[in-house]
C-alpha cells in the first residue's frame, strides 16, 4: 500500500481491461531521475478484470490495483488466476532503469486440505520470479497482506542505455490444489522504479 497511501489521487479510478492508462507528469526533479514531463508510463492488463494505474509525481513509484484477479474452489469448480500486465516506459535518451521492484498484495483463504500456490514474475531484459504456497489459512486470518516480493534489478535486468522506451512484463499466477474450499485474490502491486543516468 506504499503508493496507494502516498499518492494524493485515490486508487479508485478504473479503466476497462486492456485499456492503456497514462501516468501524469509532474515538476522537474533533476539528478538521476529524468524530467517527469518527458516520461510516459502506461499499463495494460489481461485476465485481471478492471485495472487502475497510479504513477507517483516523479515517475519513481507506481501502484496497479485489480478488481477481478481472483480464483479459488467452490461448489461450482476450481478457478486458477492468470493475470498479465505490460508496463511501457517512454523516457529521454541518456537514462535507464533497473527492473522495478514488485510487491504483490492480496488475500488467501483455504480450508480442509486446500492449497493455494501463488507466483509472480517480472521481466525486462531477463526474468525474475518468486512463488509461495499457502495452506491452513482460515477465517482467523483475514484481510489484504503482502503475498510476494521481488526486489528491484537482479535477474530481470535493466533497460538498455541508448533506448528511449522499454516494456516490463508482469505475470501473476495462482493455482489451487488439494481438496476443500479456497479463495485467492491479487489486490494490487506496489513498486519503485530505480532510474539512473547511463554511464
Amino acid at each position: 500500500m506504499l503508493l496507494c497511501s502516498s499518492l494524493c489521487v485515490a486508487c479508485a479510478d478504473a479503466s476497462d481491461e486492456g485499456e492503456m492508462v497514462e501516468g501524469q507528469p509532474a515538476a522537474l526533479d533533476g539528478g538521476d531521475v529524468p524530467d517527469p514531463s518527458q516520461v510516459s508510463i502506461t499499463a495494460a492488463a489481461y485476465g485481471c478484470g478492471t485495472m487502475n494505474t497510479q504513477v507517483g509525481a516523479l515517475n519513481t513509484e507506481y501502484a496497479l490495483t485489480f478488481d477481478d484477479a481472483r480464483g479459488g474452489r467452490d461448489d461450482f469448480g476450481t478457478y486458477d488466476v492468470a493475470c498479465d500486465v505490460e508496463i511501457t516506459y517512454t523516457y529521454p535518451a541518456g537514462y535507464t532503469f533497473d527492473a522495478p521492484s514488485l510487491d504483490v498484495f492480496g488475500d488467501v483463504y483455504t480450508e480442509d486440505a486446500a492449497v493455494v500456490t501463488v507466483q509472480a514474475s517480472r521481466s525486462l531484459a531477463g526474468t525474475a520470479s518468486v512463488s509461495k504456497t499457502f495452506e491452513n489459512i482460515d477465517t482467523d486470518v483475514e484481510g489484504v497482506f503482502e503475498l510476494l516480493s521481488i526486489p528491484a534489478g537482479g535477474q530481470a535486468g535493466s533497460a538498455p542505455c541508448g533506448a528511449t522506451s522499454a516494456t516490463v512484463n508482469v505475470q501473476l499466477r495462482a493455482t489451487i490444489g488439494g481438496t476443500g474450499r479456497a479463495a485467492v485474490k491479487f489486490n494490487y502491486i506496489d513498486g519503485l522504479i530505480p532510474w539512473r543516468r547511463c554511464q
